[in-house]
């Protein structure tokens, strides 16, 4: 479900408000973004082994194809790769167990990529935002895509506009 929004950046997934923002940034380089479907909240007994194979590990298996159909345009040119996470999702809210096990997957996934492919160019960060901070993640993603920020990579940004103050980082 990937999709062209503007020049030079490909976005997959995320919600209507995350998207249309992120159309409105250009880059020079090969970028892509991508927004993983998270499983919706349920209590930790209601989640079957049938479930968390669906809700975890489809996901994750997913994220992990978009990255393999992406990776030969950045790799060819020195792309960026942006994962876009819920913040409160990452840091632990109630009752998201299966959500939170997919964004440590892809926090871990994102890392290990930024050290892979370092040695291709393409830099990777993650970009863990708050509902309503749209026009700020747009900013930061149009940063991190720029062909300036070639020595940005493995990092977690938060642009939750103070609302993750206090918590304890996993």
């Amino acid at each position: 479900m990937t999709a062209g929004v503007s020049a030079g950046l490909t976005v997959w997934g995320g919600r209507t408000a995350l998207v249309d923002a992120l159309s409105k940034v250009d880059s020079g380089v090969p970028a892509a973004c991508l927004i993983p479907d998270l499983p919706g909240d349920r209590d930790l007994e209601a989640l079957s082994d049938e479930l968390l194979d669906a809700e975890i590990g489809d996901v994750l298996g997913d994220v992990l194809a978009e990255v393999q159909q992406v990776l030969p345009e950045l790799s060819s040119r020195g792309g960026r790769l942006v994962f876009l996470l819920p913040h409160d999702v990452a840091l632990g809210r109630p009752h998201s167990t299966a959500a939170s096990a997919v964004a440590g997957g892809v926090l871990s996934m994102s890392r290990t990529l930024a050290i892979e492919l370092g040695r291709d160019g393409v830099t990777v960060n993650t970009l863990l935002y708050a509902d309503g901070s749209e026009p700020a993640v747009a900013r930061q993603v149009a940063a991190l895509v720029a062909p300036e920020s070639a020595a940005i990579t493995g990092q977690e940004i938060y642009v939750t506009a103070g609302s993750g103050l206090g918590r304890l980082r996993p």
